[in-house]
């Protein structure tokens, strides 16, 4: 071989690195965004496997039939990788425009029944074409290498299955880890689309230096007839098996490390890293073997005991999984050092397996070239191996794991590829004498270990539901039961009873998906119910109290069904939509029983198995009200279901006056992505009211067209449904108000406190961010604590009163209504009616007790400072959630008060107090300034509650008598002389912001 061959050679297994690198970024991107068009990332990663492999069959079948006839292999190669990168560059506003038109057009006209047909057509017409590019290029490129470095065979095909698997690898963890935060997903595409051009330059000269191919002699050792059908049959089915083991695996890993674009990909990566290490591996031996398919029958033997062996590996995971929950530090830098461990994880189950899976198209390809079958056989092989792989995917989603599920699937994967190897061994081991040896050997092997796996690992179902990624448990807590376990097409869902932690017994039942609780309710009807129930109750109860009539509902993900169970409560419903898309989802909600009875049995129940979006676009009816309650978007499948695209898309579904209803969770999320949400939604509704089922749990009520109507006793008026609010502690009309705490005016202002770029199907911001807050257990407690802010800002924008001092207090699971049973108690203490101070915490009490003696002996001035401060203490805890009246008696005219107070701190902070109470702004405004420019100043911005509460209650002022000139004079002024942890208090900054905008 001369220097100048062997640098081309060089040459060409970089550049097939980048081939790989680029193949991989379209498999992945396609995947996003296919999974935009058909709803869900798993049946887009089906469909993308199957097309992906389909294609790659399809062009290595063509160039098998012709690749003996080309003068110039790596010229073709050169064109085609050119072609691939035009598409690349094209391939995003194709998509858009495409999508658009069959959701604006194609989907009305033909029907429900249509859908899925058009829906996976256009997904086949989008992505087929590049695909039987793609699998042209790997037959191409060994027949081009071969021709400029002829006669080492085995190392040529090893060296680039290698070479292009090692770039496929990088490419995956590239395209979700750098190249989607950068530029989203039409960078990302058009970056592979520009680096596939740069290779077809690249070849370009090499292609020059080809020569025809050498004719090749027949081999004595591979000469039985029917060599070729038999060796093209192990290809199809090795590549079967190894799709089995792909498909289970990521869904076993998912249970263990979590359902993430991040996750995915790296056991995406490690999976193929496997292969390309067994190329590696094989490059300096495959052309001294005196019979591949020999080795190959070994190579068979071992993948199917590394498959075997991987489900002791798995069954350890959850126990590594939970230690590196428990050590590694919730930050953003122990976001990364998880995934790490999460790809070693992802290695140790997938690589060893993999690892020989590398072998075996190398190895039968070489037996045919030394068969004489020349360059065809390179993309027979190929293409036979990517039919078996589609088949995989086929058997493995729709057979093996809904019928037998995760371990009896491996175990299937492992019988086809320990069988393949006994017969190899048996047709092709040298001689007969050891030809029974390696048999022997072989069978004993493969029986050990099948009866080893099947008899010895237990996949313990409390360890697959235990969400260990989450809470670093690995298994359920002691005495939990399961009553349903099923591993659907899109995820492994289950449901299970854990008994509850305070002690008091009973237990609460869960559904789950892929280990994540996405509903979970007391087991029986008399135990205390949870936030989950309370939030599925008041998706349907808030919109029912805004409109007198829906005649047809639309909701978004079926849960445990209570939220469809609520509305149906209602005579003043026609019809309930319920559309999800993984039928074990409904199947396993059964086991919520009479709870959720009237979703399954009720007559306007219409549970729909499909695709939201697809669904909601197929229909020619627009709905009066669509609730969209998905898994939390970290979930795969679920962040587009909170983009911008999304929300621009709800309202042409909707009728004009219409409303839709959005959950969104507050915990395992941070401000910004809570925001990036905002963003969209506000975008596209002309109005929007943001409500609170509990502290974790947020409802968005938006209006395509007018205001969002006010809360009305309607909903009180359906037995059924107002039995439902009673059990979650909502009694009333004046119960239900309670939960708003946002409107319009104040989410703008929130965004603007939080900017953040609106999360899009093409920005997938959620998707790759709330991951990482998930890990770091961050919550958005900003709502709740504008929810109970010291001045009435949430009443003032909903127009709702105090509630009076007789008024009975229930109450949604709110601190609010805890908040205004302690403000009760305080009022009591104020005016000496001593009694059980159930709420109140033991530092306000001895406040209240302190300014009452204090009050009552005229000694207030003795020390001011102390004074003033209980002062603004007890008015935070008392101003928001106390009528006017009970306002009145205890700081305007303060019953308690035996003397005026003669110190200008103490009076003026009474008299600011005062007026606060009695929404006299004017009053608050001059007391305020008198304080803040007098000779006290110095006092109120050294004190923390005193300058909060102040600067607050004049912001608040500003905002109610509508002077946002005033408002941003105050922040230029003083904001300056807060204390930081005054200055940045989310409850400040949004009044301020609030105050502040025209």
């Amino acid at each position: 071989m001369d220097s100048s061959n062997r640098r081309s050679g060089t040459l060409l297994l970089w550049v097939f690195v980048l081939s790989g690198f680029s193949g991989l970024i379209y498999q992945s991107i396609w995947t996003q965004y296919l999974g935009l068009f058909l709803g869900h990332s798993s049946y887009a990663q089906s469909l993308v496997l199957l097309l992906f492999m389909g294609g790659m069959a399809g062009g290595a079948w063509l160039v098998s039939r012709r690749s003996d006839r080309l003068k110039r292999p790596l010229l073709a190669y050169a064109v085609i990788e050119l072609v691939i990168g035009l598409l690349g560059l094209g391939f995003d506003p194709l998509f858009q425009s495409v999508t658009q038109w069959a959701y604006d057009s194609v989907f009305s006209s033909v029907g429900s029944g249509g859908v899925n047909g058009v829906r996976w057509g256009l997904a086949t017409f989008l992505v087929l074409p590049q695909c039987v590019l793609l699998g042209a290029t790997f037959p191409l490129m060994s027949a081009g290498f071969m021709r400029i470095i002829p006669n080492i065979e085995g190392r040529v095909l090893s060296g680039l299955y290698f070479s292009n698997s090692i770039g496929a690898a990088l490419g995956a963890l590239a395209s979700t880890y750098l190249l989607l935060p950068w530029v989203g997903l039409p960078g990302t595409i058009l970056s592979a689309g520009l680096l596939n051009i740069l290779i077809a330059i690249a070849v370009y000269p090499l292609s020059k230096v080809e020569r025809q191919p050498a004719p090749l002699l027949k081999n004595a050792s591979v000469q039985r007839s029917g060599d070729l059908p038999f060796v093209l049959a192990v290809a199809a089915l090795t590549g079967a098996s190894s799709f089995v083991y792909e498909i289970t695996w990521v869904r076993m890993l998912s249970l263990a490390l979590g359902t993430t674009i991040h996750a995915f990909e790296l056991m995406l990566a490690s999976f193929i890293a496997g292969i390309a290490f067994g190329g590696l591996w094989l490059r300096s031996r495959a052309d001294k073997l005196a019979s591949p398919l020999a080795t190959a029958g070994w190579v068979q033997i071992w993948m199917g005991l590394a498959a075997l062996t991987s489900m002791f590996v798995y069954a350890n995971s959850f126990e590594w999984v939970g230690w590196l929950m428990r050590v590694i530090v919730r930050s953003a830098e122990g976001y990364g050092l998880y995934n790490v461990a999460s790809g070693v994880i992802s290695l140790l189950v997938m690589f060893p397996a993999a690892f020989f899976a590398g072998m075996v198209l190398p190895l039968l390809t070489l037996a045919l070239l030394r068969r004489g079958d020349g360059e065809k056989a390179i993309g027979q092989v190929y293409a036979f191996n990517t039919l078996g792989a589609i088949a995989g995917v086929l058997l493995a989603v729709h057979v093996l794991l809904p019928l037998i599920g995760l371990k009896m699937a491996l175990a299937t994967g492992a019988a086809i590829d320990l069988t393949l190897g006994l017969f190899l061994l048996h047709r092709y081991s040298p001689n007969s004498e050891g030809r029974l040896t390696s048999l022997g050997k072989a069978l004993a092997l493969s029986l050990a270990g099948m009866f080893g796996a099947i008899a010895f690992v237990h996949f313990d179902p409390l360890m697959l539901t235990s969400s260990v990624y989450r809470h670093g448990q690995a298994s359920l807590a002691e005495g939990s039961r399961i009553l349903y376990l099923r591993d659907g097409k899109t995820a492994s869902v289950a449901v299970y009873e854990t008994p509850n932690e305070d002690g008091l017994g009973g237990a609460m039942r869960s559904i789950a998906t892929n280990g994540k609780v996405d509903a979970g309710m007391a087991a029986g009807i008399t135990e205390v119910p949870t936030a989950d129930e309370s939030t599925m109750v008041m998706l349907a109860a808030v919109p029912m109290s805004m409109k007198p009539r829906f005649e047809r509902v639309g909701i978004i993900g079926f849960g445990s069904g209570l939220t469809t169970h609520t509305l149906l409560g209602s005579p003043r419903v026609a019809q309930v939509d319920t559309v999800e898309i993984e039928p074990a989802m409904v199947e396993g909600a059964r086991h919520f029983g009479a709870r959720v009875e009237r979703a399954f049995s009720d007559p306007r129940s219409h549970i729909v198995i499909d695709d939201a979006k697809s669904y909601f676009s197929s229909s020619s009816e627009r709905y009066d009200l669509i609730i969209s309650e998905p898994s939390n978007p970290w979930m795969g499948g679920t962040a587009s279901l909170f983009s911008k695209e999304f929300y621009g898309f709800v309202p042409r579904q909707l009728n004009d006056d219409g409303l839709f209803v959005q959950w969104l969770q507050l915990y395992e999320i941070d401000p910004e992505l809570v925001s990036s949400v905002l963003t969209g939604m506000l975008a596209s509704f002309s109005d929007v009211n943001a409500y609170l089922a509990n502290e974790s749990d947020l409802i968005l009520v938006a209006s395509p067209k007018g205001k969002v109507p006010a809360l009305n006793a309607a909903a009180f008026a359906d037995p059924l449904l107002s039995a439902d609010l009673k059990r979650v502690g909502v009694g009333g009309l004046r119960d239900l108000q309670d939960s708003f705490v946002m409107d319009r005016s104040a989410l703008l202002s929130y965004v603007s406190q939080h900017r953040a770029r609106a999360n899009s199907d093409y920005f997938p911001i959620l998707q790759l961010k709330a991951p990482v807050s998930r890990f770091r257990r961050a919550n958005v407690g900003d709502f709740s604590a504008f929810l109970t802010a010291p001045w009435p800002v949430a009443r003032h924008m909903g127009a709702v009163p105090a509630r009076s001092l007789s008024a009975k207090l229930e109450g949604l699971p709110l601190h609010v209504v805890r908040k205004q049973q302690a403000a009760r108690e305080l009022h009591a203490i104020m005016l000496g009616n001593r009694g059980e101070t159930r709420f109140v915490i033991p530092g306000d009490r001895l406040a209240a007790e302190l300014l009452r003696s204090r009050g009552r002996t005229c000694s207030l001035d003795e020390d001011p400072k102390v004074s003033a401060e209980i002062i603004f203490s007890l008015a935070i805890e008392t101003v928001p959630y106390l009528d006017a009246n009970q306002q009145l008696e205890l700081w305007k005219q303060p019953t308690w008060l035996a003397c005026e107070p003669e110190q200008g701190l103490v009076r003026d902070a009474l008299a600011l107090v005062g007026a606060a109470s009695q929404d006299q702004h004017d009053k608050v405004l001059a007391a305020g300034e008198r304080m803040l420019e007098g000779g006290d100043a110095k006092f109120i911005f050294s004190n923390e509650t005193a300058s909060y509460y102040l600067i607050g209650a004049m912001q608040f002022a500003a905002l109610a008598t509508k002077q946002p000139e005033l408002s941003r004079d105050l922040r230029e002024r003083y904001d300056g002389l807060l204390l930081p942890v005054v200055r940045k208090s989310p409850p400040l900054r949004l009044v301020s912001e609030m105050a502040s905008s025209p």
